[in-house]
């Protein structure tokens, strides 16, 4: 039985995608097809490409001559279980976590959610207010409403915490975004030590996963909240929806393209500053590292 042995757990819009792309090419490593199978969130059923254990290793069975196995599910650092379930798998896996300025963090995880049609808000001050009545379930969302609580799930110092509560420091690589995007060979060297496998020579770094809006909102909507009984057929069978999440992946790269986020306005800035900043100050004393400079 082939095995991950380590997880690139998050946070999403934290540069994950970009590095396990780049990972995915090194002789090394081996990343799974889809990236995000999301197996261990099973409190977000909604995000599960993949559901049962049998289906889940098999995605690793062609990696047999790569000694480093992994995926990539942003899910699992904000999933309520997952990390449990991960450390119950395999508790000497080794963990990657990217860490971002939280307010950035969130505005581009509301846009993210945006173009997917997971959010129906179409401002992130209107999204960010709406959390507490969706948490409880005053508003229904259009997605499962924990993936909406922005900050909750931009909270990287607390769930870092929760991390360290179940691995091992030396088991676990924290990369700063900022540092990611400053010198990504670096970082990538940083990674590969981590992992111990050599530096395979890679100087090239393009962009991957940048902001994006859909050109046919409605479209998207469709696809991504389908009529049930369409939906139920994907479901049913696991095969069936691992091919329909590859299928969508490139329907969705039709229908995106770049765009830049207005930026925040001053007042809503200070406001998700003074949310985040007790949570920003224990990220950084977790890393040793002062982070506050993001809230200024």
């Amino acid at each position: 039985m082939i095995k991950p042995n380590f997880f690139l757990i998050g946070a999403p819009r934290c540069g994950t995608t970009a590095l396990s792309e780049y990972l995915r090419f090194h002789p090394n490593i081996f990343i799974t097809t889809p990236k995000e199978p999301h197996y261990f969130s099973t409190d977000l059923p909604s995000f599960r490409v993949v559901t049962q254990l049998e289906d889940y290793l098999g995605l690793f069975a062609k990696s047999e001559l790569q000694p480093i196995i992994g995926e990539a599910s942003t899910s699992y650092i904000y999933s309520t279980v997952a990390l449990d379930n991960i450390y119950q798998f395999n508790k000497n896996a080794k963990i990657i976590m990217m860490v971002r300025n939280p307010i950035d963090m969130a505005y581009s995880l509301y846009s993210e959610f945006f173009s997917q049609a997971y959010e129906d808000q179409d401002s992130f001050n209107k999204a960010w207010n709406l959390q507490a009545d969706r948490k409880t379930g005053m508003i229904l969302s259009p997605y499962e409403s924990m993936t909406l609580q922005y900050g909750e799930i931009c909270s990287l110092g607390k769930h870092l915490e929760h991390v360290y509560s179940l691995f091992p420091s030396e088991q676990v690589k924290v990369i700063v975004f900022d540092d990611f995007i400053k010198s990504t060979i670096n970082v990538y060297k940083e990674v590969l030590l981590f992992l111990e496998v050599d530096y395979d020579d890679r100087i090239e770094f393009p962009k991957v996963n940048e902001n994006k809006i859909r050109r046919l909102q409605k479209f998207n909507i469709f696809l991504q909240q389908p009529p049930k009984v369409i939906s139920d057929f994907f479901n049913y069978w696991n095969f069936v929806r691992i091919t329909k999440n590859f299928i969508l992946q490139h329907v969705h790269r039709w229908n995106s393209t770049n765009i830049k986020r207005h930026p925040l306005s001053n007042d809503f800035r200070r406001e998700l500053a003074d949310y985040f900043q007790d949570d920003v100050k224990k990220l950084s004393q977790l890393l040793d590292k002062n982070l506050m400079y993001w809230l200024d």
